[in-house]
């Protein structure tokens, strides 16, 4: 689905829940929800082929296959938290959006811990002169 497509999709769900709004504001949360989750689900063929893309060069430049799954993890992580965090926002749940984005944080330090681990071995090897790291 082209941009054009995405945005057209974006401004009939913005004028239906306008229009909703003031008669059943249930409704156009579901809409609002409805319409986000096509517009991922559109989105998610391109994240693939970056998914893709970054994987390859990433290989190419011998990088562990478990450093480039944390990576993208790490990303997946951040989107599904964003979208969750949107979401929560236009149904009025500020607090909760607030916390779902403070989870999100804590849970990519956590998965991130690893690179971490390996950026610190890498300057301990360097600064000792030990290249078996």
């Amino acid at each position: 689905m082209s941009i054009v497509s995405i945005c057209a999709v974006a401004i009939v769900t913005i004028v239906l829940v306008i229009t909703l709004r003031r008669h059943n504001q249930e409704l156009s949360i579901l809409i609002s929800i409805g319409a986000a989750v096509i517009i991922l689900l559109c989105v998610i063929e391109y994240v693939l082929t970056c998914i893709d893309s970054v994987t390859t060069i990433l290989a190419d430049a011998n990088i562990s296959a478990e450093n480039i799954m944390i990576l993208i993890k790490v990303i997946g992580i951040c989107f599904l938290t964003e979208f969750t965090c949107d979401c929560t926002k236009e149904a009025g749940l500020h607090s909760l959006s607030s916390n779902i984005s403070l989870a999100g944080k804590v849970i990519v330090l956590v998965t991130a811990m690893p690179l971490f681990t390996n950026i610190l071995n890498v300057v301990k090897s360097l600064s000792t002169g030990d290249t078996s790291a």
